[in-house]
């Protein structure tokens, strides 16, 4: 059968516009057969943990194979830079905290990123920032805390791990909001801060609210003073919020983890990974995970839901460092 020219012209149109289709849908995958998610610390901490509970469902959600690789240190700087110097492609992602992902520009003078430079695609681990003290201390409230602080004149002793760090941050925060008297003590992390309540070496701590700290608070180990956040924690709910008393109003500071691309990243396949790894955080095996872990349940968001949630985080604590006059050093 002889075709007309029209038909011809039909038949060309057609294909080419079916060549772009499939071009487009491979396009909004994630690049090359392997998924590599870097995270920013050791092996084993909540972040790690997290990251890991995605891994097998979410390579079954992308038909990827996805790896996880450590690159600790410098308060995930290190992690950070490296994703950045990877190729653009989407191929591989990093997993830290926004917390860390924010402060290391603004408290390192060897950090050149810029926070902008990554887009988040899902939280994974968010829990409370809570107040607690060492057992030898029996402040009922914040308001206790606060008076018979300002009364003794004794300057108390907050551990956090290190300059710039989110505990830092909001020690410096709290200091200048309620004008008690504390003398930062910087330690390696989390695990030697806790340590250090345990034997008394320091007053108090802000740390994450996390499973052992809570066992810690049950068995009057520590004492909890308060949680920074607007609502009682669930997994604590008879320690009050520290916003309850008459010191501090809408004093929230959270942990949370989350999965970032680089920014440089195409389009597609950051809406396309977005999408899936939302999949992977609603499933009822990683609420259930994070359940156990005593984490607060996350929700799927959309890409330009997570990016409006990022750029708030990121102008919350430029305008902390701001007021507490944090400098890269």
């Amino acid at each position: 059968m002889k075709l007309t020219t029209t038909a011809k012209h039909l038949i060309s149109f057609l294909a080419l516009a079916a060549m772009g289709l499939q071009a487009g849908t491979l396009h909004a995958q994630p690049a090359g057969k392997v998924t590599t998610i870097r995270v920013a610390y050791p092996a084993g901490g909540p972040a790690d943990v997290a990251t890991r509970k995605l891994q097998s469902r979410l390579g079954g959600v992308t038909g990827q194979t996805v790896i996880i690789e450590n690159v600790p240190g410098a308060g995930g700087s290190i992690g950070a830079n490296n994703v950045l110097n990877a190729p653009a492609d989407g191929a591989t992602l990093l997993a830290v905290t926004g917390n860390d992902l924010i402060l290391a520009p603004l408290a390192m003078s060897q950090v050149k990123y810029k926070p902008e430079s990554y887009r988040l695609l899902a939280t994974v681990f968010p829990t409370d920032f809570t107040l607690v003290t060492n057992a030898d201390h029996s402040f009922e409230n914040l308001d206790a805390l606060v008076e018979r602080s300002k009364a003794s004149g004794k300057e108390l002793t907050f551990g956090s791990w290190g300059y710039g760090s989110a505990p830092y941050l909001v020690g410096a925060d709290f200091k200048l909001a309620t004008g008690v008297s504390i003398l930062d003590v910087p330690y390696k992390g989390a695990a030697p801060v806790v340590q250090a309540l345990l034997s008394k070496e320091i007053d108090m701590a802000f740390v994450p609210l996390a499973a052992s700290v809570i066992e810690l608070i049950r068995t009057g180990k520590v004492k909890a003073i308060g949680v920074a956040n607007l609502n009682r924690n669930p997994f604590v709910p008879t320690v009050p919020t520290l916003n309850e008393g008459k010191y501090l109003k809408n004093f929230v500071y959270s942990a949370w983890a989350g999965v970032f691309i680089p920014k440089a990243a195409p389009e597609a396949v950051a809406r396309q990974l977005n999408k899936s790894m939302g999949e992977v955080v609603a499933a009822e095996d990683f609420q259930h995970f994070l359940r156990e872990s005593a984490a607060l349940p996350v929700k799927a968001l959309t890409l330009q839901e997570a990016d409006a949630f990022y750029l708030a985080e990121i102008e919350k604590f430029r305008q902390v460092a701001r007021k507490i006059k944090l400098e890269p050093r």
